[in-house]
């Protein structure tokens, strides 16, 4: 009775005409969320020391990768790719298992800058943490990616830590001092001594590029969210041609200062012995 008395009262209501209503349409004004990539797992911003991570690097990485970076450690000839791809999984439910020879795995050479140029420090961390597919390299994060091994688990920050370091072994002490002067006389003009934008002509790049303003994105290399997410080609390509303000070198320096400035820049965004 209740039911039937409330659809005779709502039949009862006056009809609204809404057909010439004013209706705002307007979005609020988007909010931008600036998603950390180098955190804790408290979510908490971290800053990845090349020092700590040596420690890390030789308890963990030098018996595959080799005290030096040179893929040649003790582990390096017996290391062997998992059995484990789409097909074994498979049979894998019918208790089927494939005879198949191991196949070698070796370990990057981190000192192969062909290799390293294409490979941005975020993708090295992502590979420490889910391990590599098909391949001898283990997860240390939480959980492997399919296909690949699982080693211990090490921290967020152990993971990034080990990360710079290994960044380390692109460059030499005495590339990084001669990349170092040249970046102060060159760059730090516009990109600052510290990399923040926050040289002689960063309030006129500041009025020019929105961007350069708020202290983040291109040319602003202790925005580490960005600098993590670019591979040194990349950067390579900038000083070479140029982009937006920044004028190209291409031409007025070598390949050999190119690749130690791009060094150098990385420098900003972790920790490390000081540069003389």
């Amino acid at each position: 009775m209740a039911l039937v008395g409330a659809l005779a009262l709502a039949g009862c209501q006056p009809a609204v005409d809404v057909s010439r209503a004013k209706v705002d349409r307007r979005l609020p004004p988007a909010e931008e969320v600036l998603i950390p990539l180098v955190i804790d797992e408290d979510w908490r911003p971290i800053v990845p020391d090349a020092i700590q991570g040596k420690q890390v690097f030789d308890a963990n990485c030098a018996v595959c990768h080799g005290a030096s970076g040179d893929g040649n450690g003790p582990m390096a000839p017996t290391l062997k790719a998992p059995d484990v791809d789409v097909l074994t999984a498979f049979l894998s439910f019918f208790h089927v298992e494939l005879q198949r020879p191991p196949l070698p795995s070796k370990p990057i050479n981190f000192h192969n800058r062909d290799l390293e140029n294409v490979i941005t420090p975020a993708i090295l961390y992502e590979t420490v943490t889910q391990g590599r597919p098909h391949t001898a390299m283990p997860a240390f994060g939480p959980e492997a990616s399919f296909g690949a091994n699982k080693a211990q688990t090490l921290t967020n920050k152990e993971r990034w830590d080990a990360n710079a370091y290994e960044m380390t072994f692109r460059t030499t002490p005495e590339e990084l001092s001669a990349a170092k002067q040249l970046y102060e006389g060159q760059c730090a003009e516009c990109h600052g001594v510290s990399g923040d934008g926050k040289g002689p002509r960063g309030p006129e790049m500041a009025a020019s590029l929105w961007s350069w303003a708020r202290g983040e994105g291109p040319g602003i290399f202790t925005d580490i969210n960005y600098i993590v997410q670019h591979n040194p080609s990349e950067l390579t390509n900038v000083v070479l041609d140029g982009h937006v303000l920044m004028p190209s070198y291409r031409g007025k320096l070598t390949q050999a200062e190119i690749d130690g400035l791009v060094d150098y820049i990385y420098t900003f965004f972790y920790a490390h012995p000081p540069i003389k």
